[in-house]
């Protein structure tokens, strides 16, 4: 049986060790982006959040990055953030799914647009139908039909 506690002990020594990578290196895109995901897998939105855009300073070019930081905003209630991280991953790596995925979820969940989330899912199946993400957004879209009745 693992502890929480031992679980806690372990991330708050990585967080540590990360940061002091990152004191001596700041340029050390990899500790940044693992800081923001040992924040993420805590439930910690603001910290992943500072993480996350510091390794988008040094390398913008990071599709997966932008998309977590978007679920972490809108997990802080800032909605319109978490659009435009999405929007800006569709816009510069069109074919990375998680980002269709998570951005329609925020548009039916979050701003009540069934339409909207339908038709960014309907592309992503169109568009790339063999990406993994295309079962989820099948799944997703006749899920949302249902509601519609």
């Amino acid at each position: 049986m693992t502890s929480t506690t031992g679980t806690t002990a372990t991330a708050d020594n990585d967080i540590e060790r990360l940061k002091t990578v990152l004191n001596h290196d700041p340029d050390d895109i990899a500790a940044a982006v693992s800081l923001g995901n040992i924040y993420y897998d805590q439930g910690e939105a603001a910290q992943a959040i500072v993480y996350y855009s510091y390794a988008l300073r040094i390398d913008s070019n990071q599709p997966e990055v932008w998309t977590d930081m978007g679920t972490m905003y809108w997990r802080n209630g800032d909605v319109a953030f978490a659009e435009r991280a999405y929007r800006q991953v569709l816009k510069t790596h069109a074919g990375f799914g998680n980002a269709y995925i998570n951005l329609g979820l925020l548009l039916r969940d979050a701003k009540r647009n069934l339409g909207q989330a339908c038709a960014l899912w309907k592309e992503l199946v169109e568009r790339y139908p063999n990406h993994p993400s295309a079962a989820r957004a099948r799944t997703l879209l006749a899920e949302t039909f249902l509601q519609l009745g």
